[in-house]
């Protein structure tokens, strides 16, 4: 029927197609009663049947094409979601090396992001914010992902001032991992800390890396400090002189993170 229209009407098939149609309806109003049925069902077969066959074709491609692109939507919110699922498993573990937390034990992890360094302190305390419901206290361990970073003091409802263990009131019971040999962290000046309190007889060597000891229950035990970079024999005295070289880069720090005690353990 389609050959027929364009080779009678060329591009104007459709309006040869309504001629058509008019022309075949008048002739089917002026048939005799028992003429006209016969009539209209043969001109449906002729004219509008191979359309109908179209009409569910594209029907049926339209809800193909709805289909698909509901597919496709599933489909990346899936990639997404395991973009998002690898991402937390990649920062967990990432995590949990870095900070040593399967020796955390139970302790749960606040973070926090850096708002400012402490006007009043600017080369040992920065004012670190929280959330809201955070339930930090004073005296809690503050860590990054290369290692301990300090400790809280003041609070206040969305912000916590932390003490870097560069400050002077900070010391930390630690502990050498290599030989076990035990010691106070503080520092004193420039960019190493001090390993304090190691008799001249306990072996501690350049290299070693010292992490917390636990010991005074403020700082769980196993956080990485830094690096053993030089070790003295006093000329008079009992104690070595130690130094040792931070993990953390006290000018570059950006996420941290607050460790709250369980509270069977608080107190």
């Amino acid at each position: 029927m389609t050959a027929i229209l364009r080779k009678l009407f060329g591009e104007n098939k459709e309006v040869g197609l309504a001629i058509i149609l008019a022309a075949l309806s008048f002739v089917i109003l002026i048939l005799p009663l028992d003429l006209k049925r016969p009539m209209a069902k043969y001109t449906y077969l002729v004219t509008l049947s191979p359309f109908q066959g179209v009409s569910e074709k594209i029907k049926r491609l339209a809800e193909t094409t709805q289909t698909n692109k509901w597919l496709r939507e599933q489909l990346l919110k899936r990639e997404l979601e395991l973009i998002l699922v690898r991402e937390a498993l990649e920062q967990n573990e990432r995590l949990r090396d870095s900070l040593g937390f399967r020796q955390v034990g139970g302790f749960t992890v606040i973070p926090g992001e850096l708002k400012q360094i402490d006007p009043k302190r600017r080369d040992n305390a920065l004012i670190v914010s929280v959330r809201e419901d955070h339930e930090v206290a004073p005296d809690m361990a503050v860590v990054s992902l290369s290692g301990l970073v300090g400790k809280t003091t003041h609070v206040m409802i969305n912000t916590v001032t932390v003490e870097l263990l560069t400050s002077p009131n900070c010391r930390v019971a630690a502990r050498d991992q290599n030989t076990r040999t035990m010691g106070i962290i503080r520092w004193e000046s420039g960019n190493d800390l001090l390993l304090d309190n190691v008799p001249v007889r306990d072996p501690v060597n350049v290299g070693d890396t010292v992490i917390s000891s636990g010991l005074g229950g403020l700082f769980p035990e196993g956080l990485p400090i830094g690096v053993v970079s030089e070790v003295e024999l006093p000329e008079r005295g009992f104690f070595k002189d130690i130094k040792v070289r931070p993990f953390v880069d006290f000018n570059r720090i950006d996420e941290l993170f607050i460790l709250k005690q369980p509270k069977e353990t608080e107190g």
